[in-house]
This record gives structure tokens, C-alpha cells and sequence, in this order.
């Protein structure tokens, strides 16, 4: 038994926290540098796909005066230093969101823009595509607004609450930097210096920005800076920095600069401070420098509305500049949960998300984002663009964290809370109305609610944050805060009694926390930090008790314990299943093969088992007793046992996406090293669902399993022929419904196999049968299926397949061809189209079923005829009929699969 299960490496180290985070979907995303690596923990050895991380052109938000440059506030921008474009913070929707039903990914790069992408379903290529841009959309909202600095009715109510000595503060953040160059005990390097840039050689290739103390205190350290450089070609006196004035009378008597006839300096805020500088100053040596790859060459360009080119954008204060940019500068981005739609029969059903965007202006931004209206694999469907429903002022500095939570205890109409951080050291929650969000297509006034505010005295700025109701309490909402300090606070907020109060409060880690993540339902808490230490906390009466991190699980391959040659951990993601853990970490060059390793291995992405843990969960006396009879007795088996259990349990609802892979490795790795174990537990799992024990228990569930998955398919196909005969004799429109495809291949079916079928089935055969010449009007009716290849008749003999008749059967042997049927209709499928794969049972479809035939609460057999209970009007999922996963296209093997069991 080992505690890790395998390990990835990458081409690329991440820089911010949270950096990794694992989908619905069964895949792991991870900001890697300028990449975001897509793994399936399946096969993490096989073919991965890529979001590769592209300049943007900066936004018009106007120029400014050469003299406003050395202003304040909008120093730290004219003095950033990322050369390089990486991922700051990502978030996966949940799945169904993608044209595909898969998941989206939202990307925010350290140029402050938000993109969205989805996978490569029907490109058969490895780069994600691009579906939306989050920072267009929202500079399009500010333009049509001026930027809220108007007093008239468009002004947003929230911005007008910002003041002077607001706009400096979220201007400067602690968490601009990356972690690179963070964290108590810095290692002592040597900066290869050329022409105002540094140059870190230990951060495998990526420039790292100057110190904060730089940003801070502008004027005395660019002094100091400059003074240290022998090579620019610039005036030797100092008086230049210190009254900026001074610079337009030292450059005008230097022969070699050009004349400054654009007294308009349009500012972007990383490159064109160093190309403008770069035309005023004789700097040799940078252009061979930017050439052999030492400096960022985007940087370095300026774009066409620079030097006056472009008239038409407005001259405006440094103060109006820095409040624009803070604006669109965007730092961290979060899905909500799916979220259910009032006209909805289920109220748990829903077809809307939220992606909340925080800024450097303290402002959050919420789209609204809808499921496509069908599901393809085919190219042409476009994903529609997101919708702005508001914005609000969270807070008056950065927000660097926002977390999540649907609270749908003992409530008809479940609570959407949002959890938001900010570098200033203050956290927030926010109670949303899911009614009057999903309503909401005004941006002006947000239906969102303050309701409590983290009081600490704490500045330290607040990386990560993690939301969860807990199962132990009823009423209450737990809140863990990790800081830039190291610390790490747990709060617990009383809902009815609207009061808030720390539960656990410690300094866990030593550096950066990068990562909070609640497991369990709450029962216990995961964190990891820049100083490479990961922690798991059991939440216990009231406060938290730390437990072992690494546990024994099914060893399925050959593992290394990766701490030893790592530096520092840049976050952690939970598997669907809960049963295991994904910790990112940066490795150091120094331990590594110079040669080999170090050269194309800069991160490592580690997946622990976490099933065996004791997290305070009762165990069930049965599985005590059902294990010990089998002479286990263990208590790492117990731990397994009880957790597995539950991991099971929680799709016991029928809206919980089945994402089973997690589970299916631990029972795979449990095959081989404890077979015994295996077969108490799944005895056990199979008895609870009412199957008797048998003679050759597992061979006879899968027969049984599969007999009832197709009779009910039948009956359901059936059931809404009868539904939608009912709705059109009573004149009621049912355009918009689910059209049945295929009944005449499934009354055949149900022919073949009339000994064998329940009555109920028979019974709704025969209502069928007394339609007559009606059921055409009502249902897809087609006896006749003639073979693709050579146009001869295909007779229905099997669910699965067909053989046709043969192109010449009167001259025998008459050749005959093989063909597939789908899955969901059992009509043939088309061989020029696209079709529908199952990655578990590898079944085909071509025609998918509606949603409620996944989250039917009733039995198919009490649907009768008349009963217009049956919803038909959402849209077609792409679930397997028998697997209830996701479908996906089938992809050459060189490409990356999802796995979701």
C-alpha cells in the first residue's frame, strides 16, 4: 500500500496561488507559466491538451501628459515588470456549460483580462478554444458608462463611492508579485542585469519583478535603481528624479533624442514606459538583448494608438488613468454552482451559472452564463456571450480571493453565499437572491447582500479563501481564510441567528497559504503553502485538529514521495469523488539531473490518496461487522470503507453528476492488493440496494442491471409518446418538447422480448399500438432502415447492431455490412456523421434523451397515459443511458479523453 498514486511533471512553474483545480469532468487543470496544462489523472502519461496564453492588446482608456507619469498613484503601473504573460487565477464552470455539456474554463492572465475556453471536442487538435472574453465585455460596459465618473443616471452607484485615497490604495497591492519572489526566507541570487530590467537566471527563464519595497516608495528607490546603472546612456544628475519636471529639460539637450512632439502619452501599463524611455534614451546593447530572447519583445512594441497617432482617445488625469486601469485590471475569477430557475418544476434543476470576476479596483463583476440551448459535437455552434448583471464594491483594495457555496439545507429554495478576500486583509460574505439574480439584466443595482464581515486584526493580505456547509451543523456556514503571512483562520457564520465567530485560528504554514479547500462536507479542511507543506484538518467540535496528510491506499503503480526535490506548493484541488488529492509544486533545479531533468521539468503535479483518512465521520456498524467476518480488521480498512460509503452515497441524487474515476481506481487498487476487501464491500454495497445474494452475484447484477436500464428506457420513449398525444388532443403547442425517435424499433424489441417484460412495459406498448395512423404526428415512425453502404434493407434484430440484407442477395453470398445502432433510439447511426461515444460501457448514440430522463424522481412505471407530469421541454443531455456519464466524440488516440469513471 502506498499513499501517492502517481505523478505528472511539467514543462513550466506556476507563479500565483490556487493553481490548479480539478473539474467535474474528470479533468486537471494547472497554470503552468505561460500555459495552462490540461491532464486526465487517468493517464497522466498519455496526450495532454494546452491553453496557450497570448498577448492582448491593451485597452483605450485614454492618454496622459509625459509630466503625470511620476504621479503616485500611477507609478506602480508604470513599474510593473511582468515580461512575462502567465495565468493568474482559474475556475472551471460546472459541467454542461461547454457545446459538448462539458465544462468551461475561465483563465485570468497578469495582464488583468479573463477569456473562457472550452475543449477541442470537434477541432481534433490540443489547444483549447476561445469562447468568450470576459475583459472586452467589460470594458464595452465602463466605455458606455464613462467609467462611472460622470454624476448622471448611468453612473454605478457602488464606484461612486471610491475616493482619492481609495484609488491609491488598490493601486498598490502585496500580492502583486508572484510567488516567485515571495516569502520569508529568500534565496540569494544574482541578477544578470541589461538596461532598467532584471534579469533572475533562477527562475527557469522567467523575469521576476523588482521588489515591493520598489513599488512602495517610487521616487527614493528609482533613485537608487537608476544610480546602479552604467550603461544607460542618461543624464548623471539626480535632480531629474527627484522633480520630474527636470526630465523634459535633460533630454532636450541630448543630440541623439528625438523631438517629443506627442506631449499625449498614451500609457499601457507594461510596455510603453520602456518603449518610450527606449526612444528618448540611448540604451546599447538591449535591442541584441531583446533579440537573443532576454527581454520580453511584446513589451517592447508599442501599439498603434501611441506618439498621437490615435487623436481620438482622451486626454485624462493620472487619477482617472489609475482608476480606469484598476477598473479592468482583473485578479481572480470563480464559478458559482449551477443554479436553479424559478419556472423550473424541480427547483433543484437549473440551466444558469455565475462567474464572478474580482478587480483591482476592490469591484467584483458578475456574468451570468446559460446552458447551451442543445448539445453538439459537430462544428458550428457558438456559445453565447456572458451577461453582465453587476457589479459591486466589495472592498476598497485588491480582491485576491472569492469562493463560492449553495446552502440548500432544510430549505425549499436553497441560500447562494459568495466569500470574497481582499489584500488589505479583510474578508467578506455576501448572500445572493437566486431569484432576483436570474432575473436581473440590469447592471446597476445587484441583488446581493452584505451579511458578514470578518473582523481581524490581521493585515496581512488574504491568498486563499473556502466556503462550506458543513453536515455536522445545519444552520451555519463555515469560512477559511488563509493569509500571505502563513496563518490560517477558520469562521463559523450562524445563519438564523445572522452572527459570525471564530472557530480555529493558527500560523499553519511559514509562508504564502496557496491553497483552502474543504472535503467532506465539511468535515475536514486541506491547506498548502509556499513552503512546499501541505496540511489536512479534521473539523472537530467547534474547532480544527490536524491529521496526517498522506494515508495508505491501493498502490497501482510505482511511486516516489516528489517533497524531497521540491521547493514550493502552489495550490491543491479535490478529486469529484473526494477519495484523492492533486498538490502542484515547483521543483528545484539543483536537485535535479542538470543534464536531463532540469532542463524540461519545473513542476511536478502529485495526486495523494486521502480515503483512508479518520475525518470524525460515524462508522456504520454493518461494514464494522461485514469486515471483520472477513478477517479485516484493520482499522485503515475501516477508514476506507466508511469513506467509500459515502462517496457512493452522495449519488444517491439523481441531480449529482456521475464522476465516478476516483472510485473505480481505489477499487481497482484494492482489487490486486486486497481482493478480499473488495468483495465485503461491494457484497455489502449490492445487499443495502436490495439485490439478494446469489450463487454468481456479480455476473447476474450486470444481466439484471442491464434488462432494467432498457426496459425503462423503453417505457420512458413509450411514456412520452402518450405525453405528447395527450398535450396536442387538448390543443396545447408542443413544438418546444422532446421529439421520440426509434419507437418502432423499440415496439420490435419489446416483441422479441414480450416473455421477459414487465406487464407495465406491455401495457404501454399497447396504448401505443391503438394510436394507429396518429402516432406519426406524434413520434418519429420508421418500420423501413436501409443500409448506408449499399442502400439494402436492414432487419431489426439486435439493440446493439444490424446486418444488413446483403447489396445483391438473390446472387449468394450476398455481402453483407455491419452497422451500429444508437444507444438512446436503437435506430442505426449515420456513418458520415459525428456520433456520441460512452468512455465506460463504449456504446454509441446518436439521437440524446432529455434531462428528466436522468433526474426522474417517480418510477417509469407509474407514468401512464394522460399523466403530463413529464417535462419534455429542457433540452437533450448528452448522458450515456446506461452509465448516466458524460458522452464525448471519439478522438484519434493521440489526442487527450476524458475519463469521468
Amino acid at each position: 500500500m502506498a499513499s501517492h498514486y502517481q505523478a505528472a511533471t511539467l514543462i513550466a512553474s506556476p507563479s500565483y496561488p490556487n493553481a490548479i483545480a480539478w473539474s467535474t469532468e474528470n479533468l486537471v487543470a494547472v497554470a503552468s507559466g505561460h500555459l495552462i496544462t490540461i491532464l486526465n489523472p487517468s493517464a497522466l502519461e498519455g496526450p495532454r491538451e494546452l491553453v496557450v496564453l497570448r498577448p492582448s492588446d491593451p485597452f483605450p482608456i485614454g492618454v496622459v501628459n509625459r509630466e503625470d507619469l511620476f504621479e503616485p498613484c500611477i507609478m506602480p503601473t508604470s513599474l510593473a515588470r511582468e515580461t512575462e504573460l502567465c495565468a493568474r487565477s482559474i475556475s472551471w464552470s460546472q459541467q454542461g456549460f461547454s457545446p459538448n455539456s462539458g465544462c468551461l474554463l475561465a483563465v485570468c492572465t497578469v495582464d488583468g483580462h479573463v477569456k473562457l475556453y472550452r475543449s477541442p471536442f470537434c477541432e481534433f487538435c490540443d489547444e483549447w478554444v476561445e469562447v468568450a472574453d470576459i475583459s472586452r465585455l467589460l470594458f464595452k460596459f465602463y466605455k458606455g458608462i464613462e467609467f462611472g465618473e460622470n454624476d448622471g443616471p448611468s453612473s454605478l452607484p457602488q464606484e461612486k463611492e471610491n475616493t482619492e485615497q481609495n484609488q491609491q490604495v488598490m493601486c498598490i497591492g502585496k500580492l502583486q508579485e508572484p510567488l516567485l519572489s515571495m516569502g520569508t526566507e529568500r534565496r540569494k541570487r544574482k541578477p544578470a542585469r541589461f538596461e532598467g530590467f532584471v534579469y533572475h537566471e533562477d527562475n527557469g527563464g522567467v523575469d521576476a519583478p523588482m521588489d515591493a519595497d520598489f513599488l512602495l516608495d517610487p521616487i527614493s528607490n528609482l533613485k537608487k535603481k537608476t544610480l546602479k546603472k552604467r550603461s544607460v546612456d542618461a543624464p548623471k544628475d539626480v535632480d531629474f528624479i527627484s522633480d520630474p519636471s527636470n526630465l523634459k529639460k535633460k533630454t532636450s539637450e541630448k543630440d541623439d533624442v528625438d523631438d517629443p512632439k506627442d506631449a499625449d502619452f498614451s500609457l499601457d501599463p507594461i510596455s510603453n514606459l520602456k518603449k518610450n524611455t527606449l526612444k528618448k534614451v540611448t540604451r546599447p546593447g538591449l535591442d541584441d538583448a531583446v533579440r537573443n530572447g532576454q527581454g520580453n519583445t511584446q513589451n517592447i512594441q508599442t501599439p498603434s494608438y501611441c506618439n498621437g497617432e490615435d487623436k481620438s482617445l482622451p486626454l485624462i488625469t493620472a487619477k482617472q488613468y489609475s482608476c480606469r486601469e484598476a477598473l479592468l485590471s482583473s485578479l481572480v475569477v470563480a464559478w458559482s454552482p449551477v443554479l436553479p430557475s424559478p419556472d423550473r418544476s424541480s427547483y433543484f434543476t437549473g440551466h444558469w451559472c455565475i462567474l464572478a470576476v474580482g478587480c483591482k479596483s476592490g469591484s467584483v463583476s458578475f456574468w451570468k452564463i446559460h446552458k447551451p440551448e442543445y448539445y453538439t459535437i459537430d462544428i458550428g455552434m457558438v456559445t453565447r456571450d456572458p451577461m453582465l448583471i453587476g457589479v459591486v464594491q466589495a472592498h476598497l483594495s485588491w480582491v485576491t480571493a472569492i469562493s463560492w457555496e449553495l446552502f440548500s439545507s432544510g430549505s425549499s429554495k436553497p441560500l447562494l453565499l459568495l466569500a470574497t478576500g481582499c489584500s488589505d486583509g479583510s474578508s467578506k460574505i455576501w448572500l445572493g437572491d437566486i431569484e432576483g439574480l436570474n432575473q436581473c439584466t440590469c447592471a446597476k443595482e445587484v441583488p446581493l447582500t452584505l451579511v458578514a464581515e470578518v473582523t481581524t486584526d490581521s493585515l496581512a493580505p488574504v491568498s486563499s479563501i473556502s466556503l462550506s456547509a458543513p453536515a455536522q451543523h445545519q444552520d451555519s456556514v463555515n469560512l477559511a481564510i488563509g493569509r500571505a503571512s502563513g496563518s490560517l483562520e477558520a469562521w463559523s457564520w450562524n445563519i438564523s441567528g445572522n452572527k459570525i465567530q471564530k472557530i480555529h485560528a493558527c500560523d499553519a504554514h511559514d509562508q504564502v497559504v496557496t491553497g483552502l479547500s474543504w472535503g467532506f462536507h465539511g468535515h475536514c479542511l486541506y491547506s498548502c503553502s509556499q513552503d512546499n507543506s501541505a496540511h489536512c484538518w479534521m473539523f472537530n467540535e467547534k474547532h480544527l485538529e490536524e491529521i496526517p496528510l498522506h494515508t495508505d491506499g491501493p498502490e497501482l503503480k510505482e511511486s516516489v514521495d516528489l517533497t524531497e526535490v521540491s521547493d514550493r506548493c502552489y495550490g491543491l484541488a479535490l478529486a469529484p469523488g473526494e477519495l484523492m488529492i492533486a498538490v502542484v509544486r515547483s521543483l528545484d533545479s539543483n536537485l535535479l539531473n542538470q543534464m536531463y531533468q532540469a532542463r524540461t521539468q519545473k513542476a511536478v503535479v502529485e495526486f495523494i490518496w486521502i480515503g483512508g483518512q479518520f475525518l470524525g465521520i460515524p462508522l456504520d456498524n454493518s461494514v464494522i461487522l461485514s469486515l471483520q467476518s472477513a478477517a479485516l480488521s484493520e482499522t485503515n480498512f475501516l477508514w476506507w470503507g466508511s469513506n467509500i460509503f459515502w462517496s457512493l452515497k452522495k449519488y444517491e441524487n439523481c441531480e449529482t453528476v456521475l464522476v465516478l474515476w476516483d472510485l473505480i481506481a481505489a477499487l481497482q487498487g484494492f482489487k490486486k492488493s486486497a481482493p478480499t476487501f473488495l468483495e465485503t464491500l461491494m457484497h455489502k454495497w449490492v445487499s443495502e440496494k436490495g439485490n439478494d445474494v446469489m450463487a454468481d452475484l456479480w455476473n447476474n447484477l450486470l444481466v439484471r442491471s442491464e434488462r432494467e436500464l432498457q426496459e425503462r428506457l423503453v417505457a420512458f420513449t413509450f411514456a412520452a409518446v402518450l405525453n405528447r398525444t395527450a398535450y396536442l388532443l387538448k390543443g396545447a403547442p408542443a413544438e418546444n418538447s422532446w421529439f421520440p425517435v426509434g419507437v418502432a424499433q423499440m415496439d420490435s424489441w419489446a416483441s422479441m422480448n414480450d416473455g421477459e417484460v414487465r406487464d407495465e412495459l406491455k401495457f404501454l406498448r399497447t396504448r401505443i399500438n391503438d394510436l394507429g395512423d396518429r402516432i406519426n404526428s406524434v413520434c418519429e415512425y420508421s418500420v423501413e432502415e436501409y443500409c448506408t453502404y449499399c442502400n439494402a434493407p436492414v432487419p431489426f434484430e439486435s439493440a446493439d447492431v444490424a446486418m444488413c440484407s446483403g447489396s445483391n442477395p438473390a446472387t449468394p453470398p450476398a455481402e453483407a455490412h455491419k452497422l451500429s445502432r444508437c444507444t438512446a433510439s436503437m435506430r442505426l447511426c449515420p456513418v458520415l456523421q459525428p456520433t456520441w461515444h460512452c468512455a465506460c460501457c463504449g456504446r454509441t448514440v446518436d439521437k440524446l434523451l432529455p434531462e428528466i430522463f436522468f433526474t426522474m424522481p417517480t418510477s417509469f412505471w407509474d407514468v401512464t397515459h394522460g399523466n403530463e407530469s413529464l417535462d419534455l421541454s429542457a433540452p437533450a443531455v448528452p448522458f450515456c443511458p446506461f452509465c448516466g456519464i458524460l458522452l464525448q466524440r471519439i478522438k484519434p488516440e493521440f489526442l487527450l479523453s476524458v475519463s469521468p469513471v
